[in-house]
């Protein structure tokens, strides 16, 4: 389980950090019990910093909260922990590319904004609960013993399918998606069919 850090921001304004409204209860994780308590505080959020005039952080949350609303309309709406973070891990990851490409421009004032934007949805990132490496390996085994007893050959296009079907071992989770494909590479060994040789075509 991620544990909660301080966000980062400027040291001469005083800002209420949103998990303190969490300070008793486990990081945001994969039960779901409603919509995500973390859209009512990113809205209290922003009304702090229009307060404390952070423009910066107003910003970041009105894009949030402006996307969230659309998809509403959508209805597309965020009901669960893993649509929100799926979020704020795309708009990080968006900032992320634009400050690469500013900095390779030389903008380096650009840069900065799109890193202080980061900054401020990491702080919100490491607020919630991502599902263990242990659970994700013993997650992947149990599926491909399950295929193996219904006499299914666990490829992994299989495996990924039986893991993430309803009530399926890591449906519904927040995860490092890269450390699944990791972990389904490794324990999944398929065996590419072999091309004839030329004196058998």
């Amino acid at each position: 389980m991620i544990g909660f850090k301080a966000l980062t921001r400027p040291a001469s304004r005083s800002w209420r950090c949103w998990r303190c409204s969490f300070s008793t209860s486990p990081a945001i994780g994969n039960v779901e019990t409603g919509p995500p308590p973390l859209l009512a505080q990113l809205r209290t959020d922003m009304k702090e910093a229009l307060k404390a005039k952070d423009k910066m952080r107003l910003n970041v949350l009105r894009g949030i909260l402006t996307e969230t609303t659309s998809l509403e309309k959508e209805s597309k709406g965020i009901k669960t922990n893993k649509q929100l973070y799926k979020l704020l891990q795309r708009r990080r990851n968006a900032s992320s590319n634009a400050a690469k490409e500013f900095q390779a421009a030389s903008r380096q004032d650009l840069t900065e904004k799109e890193n202080e934007q980061i900054a401020i949805l990491q702080g919100y990132l490491d607020g919630f609960a991502i599902t263990p490496a242990d659970e994700v390996v013993g997650a992947v085994q149990a599926t491909i013993q399950e295929l193996e007893v219904e006499g299914v050959t666990p490829k992994r296009d299989k495996v990924r399918a039986r893991l993430f079907r309803p009530n399926g071992a890591l449906e519904g989770k927040i995860l490092d998606e890269a450390l699944v494909e990791k972990t389904i590479n490794l324990m999944v060994h398929e065996v590419s069919p072999s091309k004839p040789s030329p004196m058998q075509a």
